[in-house]
């Protein structure tokens, strides 16, 4: 049933009402919800569920998730990795890489106003999103295949640029810096509630 669907990945029996319930469903929930096709729906119940979905989290949510990622991204790839890579902590240089992955594509999504789905899917679909994602992907392929750390901190650095002038071109932004920690207090200043 329609309504057991969207309980299952919302939690919810209707779209998402406050801000805290839209802070509580996963995003990859949200995806699976709202991508796809829908080949049939004769009572419209899906696709009215649907549409409520897809005009995606109200900008205070967005805002909140844009600073948080803000500050991970540049304490994993801008701050972390290159300290752990100098104190041959390589198992958090690794974990460095991975997380600043991640969340820079979670942030290229939100920067498209598009849920980001499961992790599996994450780094593929990100290529297919207008702005920033093609980018993103291959600067993201490449740092996945490079074992050099001077050269990794190289294409980390080329992505906070990217994601930076993606801020600053929405005007979420006004720091002219590359570091995305600056960014975030200016990005938290936007929300509203």
């Amino acid at each position: 049933r329609t309504s057991d669907f969207f309980r299952r990945f919302t939690g919810l029996d209707r779209p998402p009402a406050s801000l805290p319930e839209w802070l509580r469903i996963p995003e990859p929930n949200l995806a699976a919800c709202t991508n796809g096709k829908v080949f049939r729906d004769p009572l419209g119940e899906f696709s009215a569920r649907r549409r409520a979905l897809l005009g995606y989290y109200p900008e205070d949510v967005r805002l909140k998730k844009i600073a948080s990622l803000c500050i991970s991204i540049a304490q994993t790839g801008q701050y972390n990795f290159a300290r752990s890579v100098r104190r041959k902590a390589f198992f958090a240089a690794a974990y460095s890489v991975v997380k600043f992955c991640t969340d820079a594509v979670s942030l290229a999504f939100l920067l498209n106003r598009r849920f980001a789905p499961f992790y599996k899917w994450l780094h593929r679909a990100v290529r297919d999103l207008p702005l920033t994602g093609r980018e993103v992907h291959e600067r993201i392929a490449a740092l996945l295949k490079t074992v050099e750390p001077a050269r990794q901190e190289e294409i980390m650095e080329a992505v906070c640029v990217l994601l930076a002038d993606e801020l600053r071109r929405q005007g979420l932004s006004d720091s002219s810096s590359d570091f995305l920690l600056d960014h975030a207090a200016t990005v938290q200043a936007g929300i509203a509630d």
